[in-house]
């Protein structure tokens, strides 16, 4: 039996604990607890597992197994990458009600939310997390640490570089890329190829570089 870590504290970390439920036996895992650098956290929650310390010093024991519950995608990757230095070793969660093509490929700590959907051929990078009823449709690529939120669409053939955030109802147009560390907001549709660090807003969606990221 595998100790089940949740890194994280908030809403995401409090939707997965009740995942955990559904998408492993209770032979198999057990919920020890969360990572947090906030130890008050859960304090207005009913939650009866601990808060065991920061994710930046915890130190990984032999049977503790991971799942990533971080939203943000400028700090996700820095998180793994500290708990990863340290040897710990993630777990990825496909929701029972999920759709997952036989032929489609899914990588180390992904969180595949309730109905979303997984088409034939698509490969899905590391980290990426699908909330519910978003989909990867056939042949499309997604890269590390991305994030589709409720009802994000990604069509056929279409890819997302690394570190892109797909916010709610947001489409990708067929064999369209999108840069990494972009951001596509909610309810827009990408027609277009995107540069790195695009924002990209609206129907059809217009282009703007990010603020703050440097010019290519």
């Amino acid at each position: 039996m595998y100790d089940l870590i949740i890194v994280g504290a908030g809403g995401f970390a409090r939707e997965l604990r009740q995942f955990v439920r559904a998408c492993f036996p209770p032979a198999a895992v057990k919920l020890k607890g969360f990572l947090s650098n906030n130890p008050h956290d859960f304090d207005n929650f009913e939650i009866d597992e601990p808060i065991l310390g920061d994710p930046a010093t915890y130190s990984p024991q032999l049977k503790d197994r991971f799942l990533l519950a971080i939203g943000s995608i400028g700090h996700r990757r820095s998180v793994v990458e500290q708990l990863k230095a340290r040897s710990a070793r993630f777990l990825t969660l496909i929701h029972p009600t999920a759709y997952v093509d036989d032929n489609a490929k899914i990588g180390e700590g992904c969180i595949i939310y309730p109905f979303a959907s997984v088409m034939n051929a698509a490969v899905i990078g590391d980290f990426v997390t699908m909330s519910i009823y978003a989909s990867a449709g056939h042949d499309t690529r997604i890269g590390d640490y991305c994030n589709l939120s409720p009802y994000a669409t990604m069509n056929g053939f279409s890819v997302l570089e690394e570190d892109v955030f797909l916010g709610t109802h947001a489409s990708v147009l067929a064999s369209i890329r999108v840069g990494r560390g972009s951001k596509v907001s909610a309810n827009s549709v990408v027609t277009q190829n995107a540069k790195p660090n695009t924002l990209i807003f609206g129907v059809p969606g217009q282009h703007s570089r990010l603020l703050g990221c440097p010019p290519d």
